[in-house]
């Protein structure tokens, strides 16, 4: 997603998942042109924001060096942690955008408080098993969408 197309859908804030949306799950190996691309964004003055349902310290590696806020444990799709990074980016639902992996924690729990969100596929397919048994779950409603013509469903 191009930082001028955030630009141009006024977006001011973005909160970023980690696992296999920006580093494959469980590692601090940032995807090529990850940095880049966070730079770009925040050099258009949209800010950016960490949110995992992770605890592990890379975690902590990854928002160091990004230089980003981080909320991690975030129960996701719960709207606390959403709340949570939205008074951290000091940006209204309605202008802040929530890229993730996960239909059922990332999506969704940015839709709960009245985030736009955008799916991306995942890096890897190795996940925490509740990930799995998650996707697993998503992979109907996908044919679905795709059925009904969705594009990038």
């Amino acid at each position: 997603m191009s930082p001028e197309l955030l630009a141009a859908w006024h977006i001011r804030g973005v909160t970023l998942d980690l696992d296999n949306t920006i580093v494959p799950w469980y590692t601090s190996t940032l995807e090529p042109g990850i940095a880049k691309w966070v730079r770009s964004v925040a050099g258009l003055g949209i800010r950016l924001c960490l949110i995992t349902n992770n605890y592990g310290a890379q975690s902590k590696d990854v928002a160091s060096e990004l230089e980003l806020p981080l909320v991690r444990g975030a129960l996701k799709p719960l709207p606390a942690a959403f709340s949570r990074c939205l008074r951290t980016l000091g940006t209204k639902a309605q202008n802040t955008l929530a890229i993730g992996d996960q239909l059922f924690t990332d999506v969704l729990g940015a839709k709960i408080v009245g985030m736009k969100a955008v799916y991306v596929r995942p890096l890897a397919t190795r996940a925490f098993i509740t990930t799995r048994f998650l996707r697993m779950i998503e992979r109907p409603v996908f044919a679905q969408l795709r059925r009904a013509g969705v594009p990038g469903a």
